[in-house]
């Protein structure tokens, strides 16, 4: 009994270093801690209250109840440590497609595809940067040049400074990649700093050298890096809150980990269209049995056999968390939101479905391919820098509202292609039809009339003669 009463003692006064304000519970843990918990608190604070320090606090700076939670808190951070069944599945779906594609099957040679791409965008880029720069200069001296100079110098500027500021220089200096912020989570950290030189890269040699481009592996190193960092994102910030409300839709909510998790079904999806636009991945992919299946799976049933493995954040949650809107804010992000629910409906069925069909069947040209390669690297990039952009949020290196109009700017800016689209989806108008009514059933909620709508599509795209 003294035993027991002197390790009760001792346990007393070892007390957790955890401010009740750093700690991110349920709603139901939530009730017997006072003050309540916001909800806006940093990830790294969590990570450092969970983890401990060295200064022990007080007997009496916490209540029985506050101790009790830790604890609570502390075995469902074990529970989280565990890999779940999604990652599992996404591990084997990559490594079938890379084995199926063929690319497992001769790295030497893709190895030698990037380092062409690579050294001839980067000597691209650099070799663009002189021109501008010597541009500028004869500006500044007062030389009279030709109108598509200046016109050049303009939108070179108007386009490269800003981006250049918000995804390099605004991090930099906040130290996301250097002083005491990069020594933790280094591999999540650097590896999207890679993601920020092949993203840019991948654009260099589309827009400069597409005959390059459209054979080349850049796309699908970059879809690559998406998916390692949201698996690592998912890994390592254990300490997110599991909530219904993604956290991405506010201007001081954390994000969920929910949400997290569910972003590694989308950059699955990113991963599977940089091998299904590469010609001569899908040609190896389409060779073999196995191969087809995950073809058949991905093009039709992606919603059923796959999306079900994640969870889901809906729209009608979003700012639905304590604290994660201030008022002032609440009218800018509810119209936002609704924007992008417009958006990812025309995203998932034309820009989505809608696509993988026509490719599917064989119908795009090289021009209709140049589209949709260039659609798809914008939605790669769409992707992952949305979600730094809540980072550097969050992390207050950038403005709520500049960071989440970004984001918007982003994904509407695949309209500017409609008139394109419009074509191609028009070349087409029985398949455009069978795409629609797939849009029609998913505003009805049913996930039965979905899976009916998948099932028809596939046995009308892949087992009978129609002439589309």
């Amino acid at each position: 009994m003294s035993n027991r009463r002197a390790t009760e003692a001792m346990n007393n006064k070892m007390m957790y270093p955890v401010k009740e304000e750093h700690l991110e519970e349920t709603a139901s843990e939530r009730s017997s801690l006072s003050p309540p918990v916001s909800r806006s608190s940093s990830v790294a604070e969590l990570e450092k209250a969970i983890e401990g320090s060295s200064s022990p606090l007080s007997s009496s700076s916490l209540s029985a109840s506050t101790t009790s939670t830790i604890k609570r808190t502390g075995a469902s951070f074990k529970d989280r440590s565990r890999i779940p069944p999604s990652l599992y599945l996404a591990g084997t779906l990559v490594c079938s497609l890379l084995f199926f594609t063929e690319i497992a099957l001769q790295p030497l040679d893709v190895l030698k595809s990037l380092q062409s791409s690579i050294g001839t965008s980067s000597t691209t880029l650099a070799t663009k940067w002189i021109e501008l720069q010597e541009t500028l200069k004869a500006i500044a001296s007062g030389e009279i040049l030709a109108m598509w100079d200046y016109a050049y110098a303009a939108i070179s500027i108007a386009l490269v400074c800003p981006l250049f500021y918000v995804l390099i220089g605004a991090p930099l200096r906040a130290g996301m990649w250097t002083g005491k912020r990069a020594k933790r989570h280094k591999v999540h950290r650097y590896m999207g700093l890679v993601f920020m030189m092949q993203y840019a890269l991948a654009w260099v040699e589309f827009i400069t050298n597409y005959e390059a481009a459209k054979d080349s592996y850049l796309p699908l190193t970059v879809a690559l890096n998406g998916l390692i960092q949201a698996v690592s994102a998912y890994l390592s910030f254990k300490v997110l809150p599991e909530l219904d409300d993604a956290g991405y839709y506010s201007d001081k909510a954390v994000l969920s980990r929910k949400f997290v998790h569910e972003n590694i079904f989308f950059q699955l999806m990113t991963t599977f269209g940089s091998l299904y636009y590469h010609d001569g991945c899908r040609a190896a992919l389409k060779s073999s049995i196995p191969g087809q299946i995950i073809e058949y799976v991905v093009i039709f049933w992606p919603y059923i056999l796959l999306r079900t493995w994640f969870p889901v954040t809906r729209f009608k949650n979003a700012g639905s968390s304590k604290l994660g809107r201030t008022q002032s804010y609440e009218r800018f992000y509810s119209i936002g939101t609704k924007m992008i629910k417009i958006f990812y409906l025309w995203a998932k069925y034309f820009l989505g479905f809608h696509i993988n069909f026509l490719v599917f069947l064989g119908f795009p040209t090289s021009n209709d391919m140049k589209f949709i390669r260039g659609m798809f690297l914008l939605n790669a990039g769409t992707v992952s820098i949305s979600v730094f952009l809540h980072t550097l949020r969050f992390k207050k290196v950038l403005p709520p509202r500049l960071t989440f109009s970004l984001y918007i700017l982003q994904i509407y800016a695949t309209f500017y292609a409609l008139p394109y689209a419009y074509k191609v989806f028009m070349s087409h108008p029985k398949l455009s039809a069978v795409t629609f009514s797939g849009f029609l059933a998913n505003l009805t909620r049913d996930r039965r009339l979905h899976c009916v709508w998948c099932a028809c599509t596939m046995f009308l795209l892949g087992f009978t003669s129609i002439e589309w």
